[in-house]
Parts: structure tokens; sequence; C-alpha cells
């Protein structure tokens, strides 16, 4: 959904904008899902099984779009190529693949952020010579406050997610 151009309200119910590059990746990385992950690391797979326990997190649950997007991150890079054909995602031109992921304000993007993250952190230091994988990890804020909000993602810092929250909590046992 996009604001109408005519919008100058905060009640303006926008416009549908289909984006058909998604309604190609939703069912692959449904299948993908549904056949157990296939050509997905040892370390991926426990990070899916552990977010997707209920019991884990019976009081803190990861919203379905948050799942889904760490999914489809992990789609784009672990699915073996023949469940990627017909599917290109278009380049800046530049020398690195940039990929994105579009949610909502209050989705959970910066919880997002702590699992992509840990996603490529634990599988680099579990596989070091996978080139699917980032040991460094570079954050870009729009400005100070939000640089200050993002804090939560540096592993030593106070309150950060990987020690506070259950989105990690128990991983590994």
């Amino acid at each position: 959904m996009r604001a109408s151009d005519a919008s100058k309200s905060f009640d303006d119910p926008g416009e549908f904008v289909e984006l058909p590059l998604v309604n190609k990746v939703r069912p692959r990385v449904e299948a993908w899902r549904n056949a157990d992950y296939p050509g997905a690391s040892g370390i991926t797979k426990r990070l899916l099984t552990h977010w997707r326990d209920t019991e884990q997190r019976y009081d803190k649950r990861f919203f379905f779009c948050q799942l889904e997007a760490i999914e489809t991150l992990m789609w784009l890079a672990e699915a073996p190529e023949s469940e990627r054909v017909g599917i290109k995602i278009p380049s800046d031109g530049g020398e690195f693949t940039r990929l994105c992921s579009k949610m909502a304000t209050g989705s959970g993007k910066t919880i997002l952020m702590s699992m992509l993250i840990a996603w490529q952190v634990l599988n680099k230091v579990t596989y070091p010579q996978d080139k699917r994988f980032s040991k460094n990890i570079l954050i870009v804020a729009p400005g100070l406050t939000v640089r200050n909000r993002l804090e939560v993602l540096v592993p030593g810092s106070a309150g950060n997610y990987y020690q506070s929250s259950r989105s990690f909590a128990g991983f590994g046992r």
C-alpha cells in the first residue's frame, strides 16, 4: 500500500501496489519451508526451528512478517539454484548484492535485523569458507536518533537483543 496521490490526511485508505517479484518468490519460499529447507545449512535450520518454537517464546512470539522476511532472505542465499530459476533480483550496478525486506512501521524491523545478523555470523563462524555468509556487518542509520535505537544490535551493548530477548535465549542448548 502507498498513500494516494491526493492524500492529505492520515485516514487515507491508500492504493494497493502489486509487487510481481514478491508474488513469484512467496510460493517458492513456502515450498522450501514445507520441504524442510533443502540446501540450508544446519545452523540455518536450527535457527528457524528455534524461532518458530512457540513454547520458547510463549509471551514474545515473532510476527509472521518477521519469520517470512528472514526465511525469504535465507531462501535467496541458501536454496538450491534450481529453486530460484526465473527469479531475477534487480541490481543497482554496484559491486555488492543488495537485498531488502519491506516491512510496515511497528512490524519489528530491528528484531528482523538482529535475526539477519545472527544468521549470517553464526553460519560464518561455523562454516568459515562458505561465501554465502559474512562475519562483518555494516549498519547504516539515517541519523543519530535511529543510530542510538539500533544499539540493541551491537552484541556488547547494554540491553542488546542477543542477550536480553527471547529471540536467542536457549539457542544452542
